[in-house]
């Protein structure tokens, strides 16, 4: 098994993006270096209060099963929207951590400005991280002699912002994929890598929209971004270091910058896949 010199960043609760990027990297005969699975607690006052009762740790636990989303994916849809993929994601399944990565760091947080994350990815003596998450993540990690990679849904500059899968598949007629450092900007970092992918197509499947984009984020999405990433790994050079790889500014391009899509648009997208 080829180690990679990659740590992956994953906050924990069946994510399924970090699954389909292990599962990838086994397949490919690669494994990362480092897993830090972090358990994030959370600021808010509901968050705070179950800290007080509970403790940290089991706090931490309670949220992450009410986060994992996933899991809410019927088993039959899961399968239907992953026909013709290599692997078959379990939605909702934590990965065991130690058999897919040489080394595993754990750690709970109050979120992604905890100074115990900043700490634990100062040293622990891997220098590229790849983000398994969403959401914003603070400057002050971009202001580190670490770098952050991540594989945003959509073709950038193009694609940016929310939801990233079904606004490729109405703007430009297909999913896409990037590969770029992060930076403070959302989803403007130097630009590594993008791919774009045929159309799916499930003609007569019956399914609402709210479970088939849930199916679709969950169980479709995640294969996107996990065949990128084994396509960039594999062209790496012995011994190349993933903090320089050769990146460019991102062109400039009208729009681009979407929110989450509208639900009367996002079931009209979804229709589409189905006929």
């Amino acid at each position: 098994m080829r180690t990679i010199p990659l740590a992956l960043l994953v906050f924990r609760g069946g994510c399924p993006v970090t699954q389909a990027y292990l599962d990838y990297l086994r397949l490919h005969g690669m494994q990362p270096a480092l897993i830090l699975a972090v358990d994030y607690v959370g600021e808010g006052p509901r968050a705070q209060q179950l800290r007080r009762l509970l403790g940290e740790r089991l706090a931490a636990r309670l949220l992450r099963l009410r986060r994992n989303r996933a899991a809410r994916v019927p088993a039959d849809l899961a399968a239907t929207v992953q026909q013709g993929w290599p692997v078959k994601l379990t939605p909702g399944r934590e990965p065991d951590y130690e058999v897919a990565a040489e080394r595993v760091l754990r750690l709970t947080v109050d979120s992604y400005a905890d100074p115990r994350l900043l700490d634990a990815m100062r040293n622990c003596g891997v220098r590229t991280f790849l983000y398994c998450s969403g959401g914003r993540v603070p400057a002050s990690l971009f202001q580190q002699d670490f770098r952050i990679l991540h594989i945003h849904p959509g073709v950038v500059p193009f694609v940016r912002g929310s939801d990233g899968l079904l606004w490729s598949l109405l703007a430009r007629g297909r999913p896409g994929a990037s590969c770029f450092y992060m930076d403070a900007g959302i989803d403007t970092g130097r630009l590594i890598a993008t791919a774009e992918f045929d159309p799916p197509r499930w003609p007569g499947l019956r399914a609402t929209p709210d479970s088939l984009y849930q199916a679709l984020l969950y169980c479709y999405d995640p294969h996107l971004r996990a065949s990128l990433l084994v396509s960039l790994l594999e062209r790496l050079a012995p011994g190349q270091d993933l903090a320089e790889l050769e990146a460019a500014a991102q062109p400039h391009a009208p729009g681009g910058h979407y929110y989450t899509m509208h639900p009367e648009l996002r079931a009209r997208t979804l229709a589409r896949l189905c006929l």
